[in-house]
């Protein structure tokens, strides 16, 4: 049997199922899947400053973002 997942109703995946020798094999420890959770949350300051060398207008960006979205 190999590595299953599971699907919600829409049809997303929400879980895996992962055969115990496969979990062996990898070594894989609860400590170790709870902290790769926790690594998962998203931290917008690693981005910080990705754009400071660029040579964009983000003020005229923003405004043509939301120009798309106007309805006439």
């Amino acid at each position: 049997m190999g590595v299953q997942y599971v699907y919600d109703v829409r049809g997303k995946k929400t879980g895996v199922i992962i055969p115990i020798e496969l979990w062996n094999e990898k070594g894989f420890k609860i400590e170790e899947v709870e902290k790769m959770e926790k690594e998962e949350v998203f931290n917008p300051s690693k981005y910080r400053g990705i754009y400071k060398n660029l040579r964009v207008d983000l003020e005229e960006e923003i405004r043509n973002l939301r120009d798309e979205w106007v309805r006439v």
